[in-house]
């Protein structure tokens, strides 16, 4: 669900498109012939019971993941698996009435405009914070993992990235920095955050910039130390240097930290469990979902 999952806690996503085996599907060879815009809004690419996906759709959703139809490679599958994901979603909150919840009936109303994309979208992220609530941490989980983790809350770190898109593109950088290269110069050339190595700002353990996951490779290095790859469920794998490392407080307590490891730790396991809940209704759903790849014929003048 690389796609879908954008308002959990922390406003994160979450990555997985399972409903159908994705391959890379080159746009520019895909479709062979052109059709009118009219027929675009025709032509059904793929269907949840009677909601239905046209071409048309289609670009509105490319243009709105901020894709580019003429780029060399595109996934289509990717963003129709979306889709699916989104409608699944969406026919369930609808079953839970979470269109009628004062809060979303609020928010529908101040939306600038009432396009039909932004409507579903706000109803989804309804559905999935309500969802979300329903995971329980026990005091004793945060309380477990702030004592392992209680020094690294003293300090606050300078840290360069070197972001990835494939996970064994990151394995080959680590195995390049361990045989001695320079982190700046792999960072230029295979980074994709446009940062080429700069780093940071001090950012202190529990400010909520990294996941717990990223602050658990990042606290434990020292100056001139870089992580193992850490990989994160939106799909992209990071790999850090530490430049300054400096102590900020002098102690570090639990419940200045409980409610951030509580919403972090929830974040965490909400990926995992809203996944599994999306996955659940879409079995229950099978039968019910359609997918035409082959209608996939771009308009004229594209």
């Amino acid at each position: 669900m690389t796609l879908i999952l954008t308002c959990l806690i922390l406003g994160g996503a979450t990555d997985g498109t399972n409903l159908v085996e994705v391959t890379d599907v080159q746009s520019k060879n895909a479709p062979e012939n052109t059709i009118s815009w009219q027929d675009a809004n025709k032509k059904v690419l793929a269907r949840v019971g009677s909601s239905k996906l046209t071409v048309g759709d289609y670009l509105v959703l490319v243009e709105s993941y901020g894709a580019d139809i003429d780029e060399d490679v595109i996934n289509p599958l990717e963003i129709i698996t979306a889709w699916i994901d989104q409608e699944i979603v969406y026919q369930e909150a609808m079953k839970m009435k979470l269109d009628k919840n004062d809060t979303v009936k609020t928010a529908l109303d101040q939306l600038e405009f009432q396009h039909e994309l932004n409507r579903k979208q706000l109803i989804n992220q309804a559905w999935m914070a309500a969802e979300t609530k329903k995971i329980e941490i026990p005091t004793q989980e945060t309380e477990s993992y702030f004592n392992a983790h209680k020094d690294e809350f003293l300090y606050a770190v300078k840290v360069s990235q070197i972001m990835t898109a494939d996970e064994s593109l990151a394995g080959e950088v680590y195995l390049e920095l361990k045989q001695g290269a320079d982190f700046t110069d792999l960072a230029g050339k295979y980074s994709i955050d446009g940062l080429e190595g700069q780093p940071s700002d001090f950012i202190s353990r529990g400010s909520g910039q990294l996941t717990l996951a990223m602050e658990d490779a990042i606290f434990v290095l020292e100056p001139g130390q870089f992580s193992e790859p850490v990989a994160t469920l939106e799909g992209y794998t990071f790999i850090f240097y530490i430049h300054e490392k400096v102590q900020i407080h002098k102690t570090a307590s639990y419940p200045d930290y409980a409610l951030y490891l509580e919403q972090m730790i929830r974040y965490q396991k909400a990926q995992t469990f809203l996944t599994e809940k999306i996955d659940s209704l879409k079995a229950k759903a099978h039968s019910l979902i359609e997918i035409n790849l082959e209608h996939l014929v771009y308009p004229e003048g594209l």
